[in-house]
Protein backbone atom coordinates (compact mmCIF):
# COMPACT_ATOMS: atom_id res chain seq x y z
CA UNK A 1 0.00 0.00 0.00
CA UNK A 2 2.94 2.42 0.86
CA UNK A 3 4.54 1.68 -2.54
CA UNK A 4 1.27 2.10 -4.58
CA UNK A 5 0.38 5.49 -1.90
CA UNK A 6 3.88 6.84 -3.65
CA UNK A 7 3.56 6.02 -6.92
CA UNK A 8 0.39 7.74 -6.91
CA UNK A 9 2.20 11.10 -5.42
CA UNK A 10 4.83 10.81 -8.24
CA UNK A 11 2.51 10.77 -10.75
CA UNK A 12 0.39 13.52 -8.88
CA UNK A 13 3.44 15.60 -8.77
CA UNK A 14 4.33 14.94 -12.53
CA UNK A 15 0.84 16.04 -13.95
CA UNK A 16 0.87 19.17 -11.60
CA UNK A 17 4.48 19.84 -13.23
CA UNK A 18 3.13 19.53 -16.53
CA UNK A 19 -0.08 21.48 -16.32
CA UNK A 20 1.89 24.33 -14.69
CA UNK A 21 4.48 24.50 -17.20
CA UNK A 22 1.82 24.47 -20.02
CA UNK A 23 0.41 27.55 -18.66
CA UNK A 24 3.61 29.34 -18.58
CA UNK A 25 4.62 28.40 -21.95
CA UNK A 26 1.13 29.77 -22.97
CA UNK A 27 1.95 32.62 -25.85
CA UNK A 28 0.99 36.16 -24.36
CA UNK A 29 -1.09 38.11 -26.69
CA UNK A 30 0.18 40.14 -29.62
CA UNK A 31 -0.59 44.00 -29.03
CA UNK A 32 -0.19 45.66 -32.04
CA UNK A 33 1.99 48.60 -31.90
CA UNK A 34 0.93 51.92 -31.50
CA UNK A 35 1.51 54.41 -34.81
CA UNK A 36 0.85 58.12 -34.80
CA UNK A 37 -1.23 59.40 -37.10
CA UNK A 38 0.18 62.26 -38.98
CA UNK A 39 -1.22 65.45 -38.18
CA UNK A 40 -2.07 67.48 -41.36
CA UNK A 41 -1.09 66.52 -44.98
CA UNK A 42 1.90 65.48 -45.63
CA UNK A 43 3.89 67.18 -48.40
CA UNK A 44 6.34 66.27 -50.55
CA UNK A 45 9.34 67.85 -51.39
CA UNK A 46 11.46 66.91 -54.20
CA UNK A 47 15.55 66.82 -53.62
CA UNK A 48 18.02 66.99 -55.74
CA UNK A 49 21.36 66.23 -55.82
CA UNK A 50 23.07 67.66 -58.58
CA UNK A 51 24.95 65.79 -61.93
CA UNK A 52 25.43 62.03 -61.29
CA UNK A 53 26.39 58.87 -63.10
CA UNK A 54 28.05 59.85 -66.48
CA UNK A 55 28.11 63.41 -65.52
CA UNK A 56 30.38 64.07 -62.59
CA UNK A 57 29.93 67.78 -62.44
CA UNK A 58 32.71 70.18 -61.03
CA UNK A 59 35.85 67.91 -60.58
CA UNK A 60 38.99 69.34 -58.68
CA UNK A 61 41.69 66.50 -58.40
CA UNK A 62 39.89 63.14 -57.25
CA UNK A 63 36.86 65.28 -55.69
CA UNK A 64 33.99 64.54 -57.75
CA UNK A 65 31.17 67.62 -57.45
CA UNK A 66 28.53 65.29 -58.04
CA UNK A 67 29.56 62.59 -54.92
CA UNK A 68 29.61 66.23 -52.20
CA UNK A 69 25.87 67.16 -53.79
CA UNK A 70 24.98 63.22 -52.91
CA UNK A 71 26.06 63.29 -49.38
CA UNK A 72 24.63 66.41 -48.53
CA UNK A 73 21.33 65.87 -49.54
CA UNK A 74 21.63 62.55 -47.87
CA UNK A 75 21.68 64.69 -44.92
CA UNK A 76 19.19 66.57 -46.03
CA UNK A 77 16.85 63.95 -46.37
CA UNK A 78 17.64 62.12 -43.04
CA UNK A 79 16.59 65.86 -41.53
CA UNK A 80 13.74 66.13 -43.34
CA UNK A 81 12.22 62.77 -42.51
CA UNK A 82 11.81 63.61 -38.87
CA UNK A 83 10.02 66.75 -39.16
CA UNK A 84 6.16 66.43 -39.41
CA UNK A 85 4.01 66.59 -42.48
CA UNK A 86 7.15 66.37 -44.47
CA UNK A 87 8.20 63.83 -47.18
CA UNK A 88 11.69 64.56 -48.63
CA UNK A 89 12.17 62.22 -52.40
CA UNK A 90 15.48 62.21 -53.49
CA UNK A 91 15.66 62.41 -57.88
CA UNK A 92 19.04 59.73 -57.21
CA UNK A 93 20.24 58.25 -54.08
CA UNK A 94 23.08 56.53 -55.87
CA UNK A 95 25.55 57.37 -58.41
CA UNK A 96 23.40 56.94 -61.20
CA UNK A 97 22.96 59.03 -64.30
CA UNK A 98 19.16 60.65 -64.13
CA UNK A 99 18.11 63.26 -67.05
CA UNK A 100 17.13 66.95 -65.74
CA UNK A 101 13.63 66.87 -67.29
CA UNK A 102 13.13 63.30 -65.25
CA UNK A 103 13.87 64.91 -62.23
CA UNK A 104 11.51 67.66 -62.72
CA UNK A 105 8.87 64.94 -64.02
CA UNK A 106 9.05 63.20 -60.93
CA UNK A 107 8.67 66.21 -58.60
CA UNK A 108 5.38 66.96 -61.03
CA UNK A 109 4.10 63.47 -60.52
CA UNK A 110 4.43 63.63 -56.79
CA UNK A 111 2.77 66.90 -56.64
CA UNK A 112 5.65 68.39 -54.84
CA UNK A 113 5.27 71.07 -52.97
CA UNK A 114 8.96 72.81 -54.04
CA UNK A 115 11.84 70.84 -55.91
CA UNK A 116 15.50 72.41 -54.79
CA UNK A 117 18.82 70.90 -56.45
CA UNK A 118 21.93 71.04 -54.26
CA UNK A 119 24.77 71.96 -56.20
CA UNK A 120 28.98 72.88 -56.07
CA UNK A 121 30.26 75.68 -57.49
CA UNK A 122 33.34 76.41 -59.45
CA UNK A 123 35.77 78.96 -60.86
CA UNK A 124 38.45 79.70 -62.19
CA UNK A 125 39.81 82.47 -59.75
CA UNK A 126 40.42 79.77 -56.32
CA UNK A 127 39.64 82.54 -53.51
CA UNK A 128 35.90 83.06 -55.07
CA UNK A 129 33.88 81.36 -52.57
CA UNK A 130 30.43 81.69 -50.70
CA UNK A 131 26.95 80.05 -51.27
CA UNK A 132 24.16 81.58 -53.80
CA UNK A 133 21.39 80.25 -54.65
CA UNK A 134 19.58 80.20 -58.50
CA UNK A 135 16.12 81.49 -59.78
CA UNK A 136 15.37 80.44 -63.72
CA UNK A 137 14.85 83.76 -65.16
CA UNK A 138 11.86 83.18 -66.57
CA UNK A 139 10.16 83.63 -63.36
CA UNK A 140 7.72 86.59 -62.73
CA UNK A 141 8.65 88.40 -59.98
CA UNK A 142 5.58 87.27 -57.52
CA UNK A 143 6.57 83.40 -58.58
CA UNK A 144 6.85 81.70 -55.04
CA UNK A 145 10.47 80.51 -56.63
CA UNK A 146 12.22 83.50 -55.21
CA UNK A 147 10.83 83.44 -51.97
CA UNK A 148 12.03 80.20 -51.75
CA UNK A 149 15.42 81.03 -52.72
CA UNK A 150 15.70 83.92 -50.37
CA UNK A 151 14.70 82.08 -47.72
CA UNK A 152 17.06 79.06 -48.22
CA UNK A 153 19.96 80.80 -49.13
CA UNK A 154 19.33 83.50 -45.78
CA UNK A 155 19.34 80.46 -43.36
CA UNK A 156 22.08 78.56 -46.03
CA UNK A 157 24.76 81.85 -45.36
CA UNK A 158 23.41 81.98 -41.48
CA UNK A 159 24.27 78.01 -40.64
CA UNK A 160 27.49 78.12 -42.39
CA UNK A 161 29.00 81.30 -42.33
CA UNK A 162 30.01 81.39 -45.68
CA UNK A 163 30.25 84.61 -47.59
CA UNK A 164 26.33 85.24 -48.82
CA UNK A 165 26.37 85.98 -52.66
CA UNK A 166 22.61 86.25 -52.58
CA UNK A 167 19.93 85.06 -55.07
CA UNK A 168 20.79 85.04 -58.81
CA UNK A 169 18.92 84.27 -61.90
CA UNK A 170 19.80 82.99 -65.07
CA UNK A 171 17.98 80.61 -67.85
CA UNK A 172 17.87 76.75 -66.12
CA UNK A 173 16.55 73.55 -66.83
CA UNK A 174 14.12 74.73 -64.10
CA UNK A 175 11.38 77.02 -66.43
CA UNK A 176 9.98 73.16 -67.48
CA UNK A 177 8.11 72.80 -64.41
CA UNK A 178 5.97 75.81 -62.64
CA UNK A 179 6.57 74.30 -59.39
CA UNK A 180 8.95 76.13 -56.71
CA UNK A 181 12.07 75.48 -57.75
CA UNK A 182 15.91 76.58 -57.29
CA UNK A 183 19.36 75.33 -57.47
CA UNK A 184 21.52 76.02 -54.56
CA UNK A 185 25.21 76.47 -55.19
CA UNK A 186 26.82 75.62 -51.24
CA UNK A 187 30.28 76.59 -52.39
CA UNK A 188 32.98 76.69 -54.18
CA UNK A 189 35.14 73.43 -54.75
CA UNK A 190 37.72 75.36 -56.67
CA UNK A 191 38.43 77.32 -53.47
CA UNK A 192 40.77 75.25 -51.33
CA UNK A 193 39.48 76.31 -48.11
CA UNK A 194 36.05 75.88 -48.55
CA UNK A 195 36.49 72.82 -50.40
CA UNK A 196 38.16 71.48 -47.29
CA UNK A 197 34.68 72.37 -45.25
CA UNK A 198 32.80 70.78 -47.80
CA UNK A 199 34.22 67.45 -47.57
CA UNK A 200 33.76 67.65 -44.09
CA UNK A 201 31.08 65.35 -42.78
CA UNK A 202 29.87 68.09 -39.82
CA UNK A 203 30.04 71.32 -42.26
CA UNK A 204 27.94 68.97 -44.64
CA UNK A 205 25.66 68.72 -41.93
CA UNK A 206 25.57 72.63 -41.44
CA UNK A 207 24.95 72.94 -44.93
CA UNK A 208 21.75 70.21 -44.88
CA UNK A 209 20.77 72.05 -41.75
CA UNK A 210 20.55 75.78 -43.14
CA UNK A 211 19.05 74.55 -46.21
CA UNK A 212 16.06 72.36 -44.67
CA UNK A 213 15.62 75.44 -42.46
CA UNK A 214 15.07 77.69 -45.52
CA UNK A 215 12.78 74.96 -46.99
CA UNK A 216 11.05 75.46 -43.49
CA UNK A 217 10.87 79.01 -43.32
CA UNK A 218 9.62 78.72 -46.61
CA UNK A 219 6.80 75.90 -46.23
CA UNK A 220 5.92 78.39 -43.18
CA UNK A 221 5.85 82.24 -44.88
CA UNK A 222 3.82 80.49 -48.21
CA UNK A 223 1.13 79.27 -45.55
CA UNK A 224 1.86 75.52 -46.76
CA UNK A 225 1.33 72.83 -43.41
CA UNK A 226 0.76 76.22 -41.58
CA UNK A 227 4.53 75.38 -39.74
CA UNK A 228 4.62 76.95 -36.26
CA UNK A 229 7.61 76.55 -36.16
CA UNK A 230 10.90 76.54 -38.58
CA UNK A 231 13.59 76.10 -36.27
CA UNK A 232 13.28 72.23 -36.00
CA UNK A 233 15.64 71.12 -37.84
CA UNK A 234 18.29 73.30 -36.35
CA UNK A 235 17.70 72.60 -32.60
CA UNK A 236 17.39 76.38 -32.54
CA UNK A 237 16.61 79.31 -33.25
CA UNK A 238 20.02 80.74 -34.33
Amino acid sequence: MKKIGVLLLIVAVVLISLLVAGVFKKPLPVVPPVVAEPKGPVIAIVLDPGHGGRDPGAVVGDVLEKDVNLAIVKRMKALAEVEPGLNPILTRTADVTVDKLDRIHLAEEVKAALYLSVHTNAFDDPEVHGTETWVDDTREPDDPSWLLAESVQNALAAATEARDRGVRSQELYLHHTKLPAVSVEVGFLTCPEERAKLLDPAYQDQVACGILKGILDYLDAAGILGYPDATAATGGSN
